[in-house]
C-alpha cells in the first residue's frame, strides 16, 4: 500500500477517536448541564414549596387572631400574604412547567399536586373568612369545634400532607437526578479511558508502520544523493516497493540517467563549442583582414579621388593657361577651352555628388524627388539614350518585359542613374550581348541587368558593393573609374526600400537585380 492511503487512514482512525470523543465530551456536557438544571429547578421547587407554606401558616394565624381579637390593620397583613401566596403558585406553576419541558410529561403530577395544594388552601381560606365573618354574632364564640377541626384535619393534616409529600417529591428528584449524574460519570469515564486506549493503539500502529515504510527508503535515497554529489554517476537506488518514497527512488534513477546523459551532452557541447570558438575566431581573422582591406582601400581612394579631382582641375587650369598665354586669340580658341573646361567640372561635380549621395544615405538622410514613373517605357528611353556607352564595340542591350504597365513612385533620375551605372558596366566588361528585364514582384517590380561576360570570383562578388572596390576585369581594362558605381546604385535603391543583389558565375556573365516597391517609404524626400 502506498503512504499516501496510509497517512489517510491513519488520519482517518484518529480523526474518528477525535470525532466520538468530541461527540461523547458533548453529549457529556449536555447531560451535566440538564442534570445542573433539573437539580437546580427542583432546589427551586423544594423553596418555594417551603415558601408557601410559611406564607400560608402565617395567613391561618392572622385568620385565627383576626377571629380571637379582631382585625387590628384591617385586613392589609392578609392581603400580602395573600399576594405572596398567588406569586408562589405562580412562580411553582413557571418551574414545574420547565421541568415538563426537561424531563417530560412524568412532571405533570407535580401540576395535579400544585393544583390540589391550591384548591385546599382557597378552600380553607373560605372556611376562615365564614367563621371570620360569623365571629361578629353571638353564637360564634360557641363554635369552637368548627374551628378545632380546620385546624386539626384541614391544616395539621391535608394541607400539611400535601405540601410534606411535595417536598418529599422534589427531594427524591434531587437524589434521582444525583444517582442518574453519578452512573453518567462512571460511563463517561468508562469509554473516555477506552478511547485513550484506542487512540494509543492506533497511534502506535500508525507510527510503526510510517516509520517502517518511510525509513529504509530515505536511507537508500540518502546514500543515493552523497554517491551522485560523489561524482558517480553510475549508482542507482534499489527501490522495489510500490509506495510514494519508491517512486521518488525511481525518479531518482531517472534524475541520475539524465544527468549522466546531460554531461555527456555538455561534454560533447564543449567540443562543438571549442570547434565554434575556432571558426569563429578564423572567421574573424578573415573580417580583420577585410576590415584591413577596406582600409586599404579607402586609401587607395583618396588617392584615386585626389587623382579624379585633381586631373579635371588640371585640365581647367591648362585650357585656362592656354587661353591666356599670349595675345589675343580666335574666339574658337577660348570655345575650346571653356568647352574642355566644363566637360572637366562636369565630370567632377558627378563625382562630387556620387560621394555626396553614399555618405547622405549612409546617414539616412538621403534626398529624393519622386514621381509617378511607368518602367515599361521608362527603360527602354534609358537604354536608347546610353546606347554609345558601348564605346563603339559591337555590345547589344535589350529590354524584355511581359508586363504592359508597371508604375511605381520613384525618383526619376536617381532610377536612371542606377540603370546607366548597371548598363555601362555590363557594356564595357561584358560581351556581347547585354539584357534588361522587367517583371513583377511582391508589392513591386523587380528590374535586372544581364550580361554574357566573364563574371566575377566569388571574392569579387562579396565586395562588388564595396566603395571603391574594382574587380580585375575592371582595373585590367579601364583606368578610369574610381569604384563608386555600385555602391551608389546600392544607396539608390536602398533609399527607395528596395534591395539590390549580384550574382555570377565564373565565365558565365553577371546578373545585377533590384526591386522598386510600388508606394515605398522613403527615408527622406526633397
Amino acid at each position: 500500500m502506498k503512504l499516501v492511503p496510509k497517512l489517510y487512514l491513519s488520519f482517518g482512525t484518529l480523526l474518528a477517536i477525535a470525532l466520538v470523543s468530541a461527540f461523547m465530551a458533548a453529549m457529556g456536557a449536555r447531560e451535566a448541564a440538564l442534570h445542573l438544571e433539573r437539580t437546580r429547578l427542583a432546589h427551586e421547587v423544594y423553596e418555594t414549596y417551603l415558601s408557601l407554606s410559611n406564607h400560608t401558616y402565617q395567613l391561618f394565624k392572622q385568620f385565627g387572631d383576626a377571629m380571637l381579637v379582631g382585625s387590628r390593620d384591617k385586613g392589609v397583613r392578609k392581603s400580602k400574604l395573600r399576594a405572596k401566596i398567588r406569586q408562589d403558585i405562580t412562580t411553582l406553576r413557571t418551574l414545574i412547567a420547565l421541568e415538563v419541558q426537561l424531563v417530560g410529561e412524568e412532571e405533570i403530577e407535580e401540576l395535579d399536586r400544585l393544583a390540589a395544594i391550591e384548591g385546599l388552601i382557597e378552600s380553607l381560606l373560605a372556611e376562615y373568612s365564614q367563621l371570620l365573618e360569623s365571629s361578629s354574632r353571638d353564637e360564634f364564640f360557641t363554635d369552637w369545634e368548627r374551628l378545632s377541626h380546620v385546624l386539626d384535619e384541614k391544616v395539621d393534616l391535608d394541607f400539611n400532607a400535601l405540601v410534606q409529600a411535595a417536598l418529599d417529591g422534589e427531594a427524591e428528584e434531587v437524589r434521582e437526578i444525583t444517582e442518574e449524574s453519578t452512573g453518567l460519570i462512571q460511563l463517561f469515564n468508562g469509554l473516555a479511558a477506552l478511547l485513550a486506549i484506542i487512540a494509543i493503539l492506533a497511534a502506535g500502529a500508525s507510527l510503526w508502520l510510517l516509520l517502517r515504510d518511510i525509513r529504509r527508503p530515505i536511507d537508500k535515497l540518502l546514500v543515493g544523493a552523497r554517491a551522485l554529489a560523489a561524482g558517480n554517476l553510475e549508482h542507482r537506488i534499489k527501490a522495489v516497493g510500490q509506495n510514494e518514497l519508491d517512486d521518488v527512488g525511481h525518479a531518482f534513477n531517472s534524475m541520475a540517467e539524465e544527468i549522466s546523459t546531460r554531461e555527456t551532452a555538455l561534454s560533447q557541447s564543449n567540443v562543438r563549442l571549442e570547434k565554434a570558438v575556432a571558426e569563429r575566431t578564423t572567421e574573424l581573422e578573415r573580417a580583420l583582414s577585410r576590415l584591413k582591406a577596406e582600409e586599404a582601400d579607402r586609401r587607395r581612394l583618396l588617392a584615386d579621388v585626389s587623382h579624379e579631382l585633381r586631373t579635371p582641375l588640371t585640365i581647367i587650369q591648362g585650357e585656362a593657361d592656354i587661353a591666356l598665354r599670349g595675345g589675343v586669340k580666335p574666339p574658337e580658341v577660348y570655345h575650346e577651352a571653356l568647352e574642355k573646361s566644363r566637360d572637366a567640372a562636369k565630370h567632377t561635380a558627378r563625382l562630387v555628388d556620387d560621394l555626396l549621395f553614399v555618405a547622405r544615405r549612409e546617414a539616412g538622410e538621403a534626398r529624393l524627388r519622386t514621381a509617378m514613373v511607368d518602367l515599361v517605357s521608362f527603360l527602354p528611353s534609358v537604354i536608347d539614350e546610353n546606347r554609345s556607352l558601348a564605346h563603339g564595340r559591337s555590345s547589344v542591350a535589350s529590354f524584355v518585359s511581359d508586363l504592359e504597365e508597371a508604375v511605381v513612385r520613384c525618383d526619376g533620375d536617381r532610377i536612371r542613374q542606377v540603370v546607366v551605372i548597371l548598363l555601362e558596366n555590363a557594356l564595357r566588361y561584358g560581351a556581347s550581348r547585354v539584357e534588361v528585364q522587367l517583371h513583377g514582384a511582391p508589392a513591386g517590380y523587380a528590374i535586372a541587368v544581364t550580361d554574357d561576360g566573364p563574371g566575377m570570383s566569388e571574392d569579387e562578388q562579396d565586395r562588388a558593393f564595396d566603395r571603391f572596390f574594382r574587380g580585375s576585369n575592371a582595373a585590367e581594362r579601364y583606368k578610369e573609374g574610381a569604384g563608386l558605381g555600385l555602391p551608389v546604385a546600392r544607396a539608390i535603391v536602398e533609399a527607395h526600400g528596395g534591395k539590390i543583389a549580384l550574382e555570377s558565375e565564373p565565365g558565365e556573365g553577371v546578373t545585377v537585380s533590384f526591386t522598386l516597391p510600388s508606394r515605398p517609404k522613403l527615408e527622406a524626400v526633397s
